[in-house]
């Protein structure tokens, strides 16, 4: 089964929040082998909204996603937030001391001293 999911209909044109993005997750039918992602509408995505799409699209691996009328500014920060999946995360450092301070005053006469 073909399953259509206009976003402009469940969301607004900005998909911005990352919380909202399950509500995506709901509105696949459990009968869809094929899902089509329509963008038409839609002005902005934001970085962390992709990433939990990216999560959705990852968790129903048996489900063919397709993308349609998407701008350049999303089909870009849809390839940006794959492509960074696919890499290994660089943290900061990793061997950085960490003090402890038993009050106001240790931490103040601490920051002085530097």
């Amino acid at each position: 089964m073909k399953q259509i999911i206009k976003l402009n209909t469940t969301y607004s044109a900005d998909l911005y929040i990352r919380s909202r993005a399950p509500e995506l997750r709901s509105c696949i039918n459990e009968n869809a082998k094929e899902v089509i992602l329509d963008f038409e509408g839609i002005s902005f995505m934001s970085r962390s909204f992709t990433d939990e799409l990216c999560n959705i699209i990852d968790d129903n691996k048996d489900i063919i996603f397709e993308y349609v009328n998407l701008s350049h500014d999303i089909e870009a920060m849809i390839t940006k937030v794959t492509e960074s999946r696919s890499q290994e995360r660089k943290r900061g450092i990793s061997n950085a001391k960490i003090y402890k301070f038993e009050d106001m005053e240790s931490l103040s006469e601490y920051l002085i001293s530097m």
